[in-house]
């Protein structure tokens, strides 16, 4: 968990000398980052009330985070325009990579950079202070944190911005630990709505997931190992999403590929069964891993991660197949 001292310390300079902070999220941010970048900018300016915030989504949001950013509005921006601030904040990155121009941004820039996150720590470099906790199943954990911290109660649409942050991570507290289990709790004594938190993430479905859901079950190969079963397809856009949807179906494992904007992203996602028993961590032993043998970048939890390469979907599929096999002996297809 991150340091307590640390936490009471952020932003890390006297705030009479802050005057405008960036908020950074990762690439096609998700519900996640934007709601938990939205809390920062709250906190900032409950500390210094003169603050100026600017959220940044390099390469955009997801439909759905879109969708939440009119409930939750901020200024945002994707970070074309290079300003000087006195405080960076990169929250729910995962890998640096993944903050795509801002990566070399953060490198030259002046002021105090910070990680805010719950991804296994790769590499820190980039940043002065890094507060994070791999025991939280969301950035959003970590951010209240530091609002329990600073001593600072959010106020009701704050604490439903992070109450929908935490259920968005943790597939509706289904895979919470203690400590989210118990940001969730105190924030709806502070005003969140669970229900509402609920209606919000629910959403409509979009056309496009929809089709890649259909065309991803359309394209599926089964495989076996041992007890497991691995299920695999390939789509051009909503890997995650497809993954996500394969697990549902039943496979213990599932691994989604596609060619999208001159690369090829792989979503792996798994059971906790599947974790707890096989003993399997996706981000650190699959997405990490195949990310270094093809050139890439990538990372995630244990039981959802995804990475980015250069190589075709198909040599991404069978590379991390032999992963698989790896850690779980040999594959069996399934007709």
């Amino acid at each position: 968990m991150a340091n307590e001292s640390d936490l009471k310390a952020f932003p890390f300079l006297e705030t009479e000398h802050l005057g405008r902070a960036a908020v950074i999220c990762h690439r096609n941010a998700d519900a996640d980052a934007y709601l938990s970048a939205y809390a920062l900018s709250t906190l900032f300016r409950a500390l210094a009330p003169e603050c100026e915030v600017e959220i940044i989504t390099p390469g955009g949001m997801t439909t759905l985070t879109t969708k939440l950013s009119a409930k939750f509005p901020h200024n945002i921006a994707i970070g074309e325009t290079v300003k000087d601030y006195d405080v960076y904040v990169a929250v729910d990155v995962g890998d640096e990579e993944l903050l795509n121009e801002w990566k070399d941004k953060l490198a030259s820039a002046g002021g105090v950079k910070i990680l805010v996150d719950h991804h296994p720590l790769r590499n820190s470099g980039l940043y002065d202070r890094v507060l994070v906790d791999e025991s939280a199943t969301s950035a959003a954990e970590v951010v209240y944190s530091l609002f329990e911290a600073k001593g600072v109660k959010p106020d009701s649409l704050t604490s439903q911005a992070l109450l929908e942050a935490i259920l968005f991570d943790s597939a509706h507290l289904a895979i919470a630990g203690e400590g989210g289990l118990r940001a969730a709790v105190s924030l709806i004594g502070l005003g969140a709505d669970l229900a509402s938190a609920r209606k919000d993430l629910r959403g409509e479905p979009d056309f496009g997931e929809v089709m890649a859901k259909l065309k991803g079950a359309q394209r599926i190969k089964v495989y076996r190992a041992g007890r497991w079963v691995v299920a695999t397809s390939l789509v051009g856009s909503f890997q995650a999403h497809v993954a996500r949807s394969l697990v549902y179906l039943g496979g213990d494992l599932a691994l989604v590929a596609g060619e999208t904007e001159g690369e090829t992203r792989v979503s792996l996602r798994a059971t906790q069964r599947f974790m707890d028993s096989a003993g399997v961590k996706l981000g650190t032993q699959v997405a990490e891993e195949m990310a270094r043998r093809l050139g890439g970048h990538g990372g995630g939890h244990s039981t959802a991660a995804s990475f980015s390469t250069p190589a075709g979907e198909e040599e991404a599929m069978s590379a991390t197949l032999k992963r698989v096999e790896e850690l779980l002996g040999e594959l069996k297809k399934i007709d």
